[in-house]
């Protein structure tokens, strides 16, 4: 076998590697599609009721669902302080 020949198979790895481990403290995968669903939904009416532009609104709540299933699993996310929940929304450059 060439030398490229090895060397692709050993990236691949070496890559599958990398990005298995840069998501390993994520508890990203204890969230279903419906939780998701349900916890965007929640977030627009939230920012609806404060008035938020429609375009800023939707930026916001995918970066707080993405912040929010990285840090805690669904059940945690219910139960989280307001400062916890201040902290994320400052994490996704938005402040009240």
């Amino acid at each position: 076998m060439n030398k490229i020949g090895l060397v692709i198979p050993a990236l691949a790895f070496l890559f599958s590697v990398i990005f298995a481990g840069c998501n390993s403290n994520s508890k990203a995968k204890s969230w279903s599609p419906d939780q998701k669903s349900k916890w965007t939904t929640n977030c627009l009416k939230f920012t609806e009721e404060r008035s938020m532009p429609k375009t800023q609104a939707v930026g916001f709540c995918d970066c707080m669902l993405k912040k929010t299933t990285e840090k805690y699993t669904p059940q945690e996310a219910g139960k989280i302080t307001t400062q916890e929940e201040r902290k994320l929304w400052q994490d996704c450059d938005y402040q009240w």
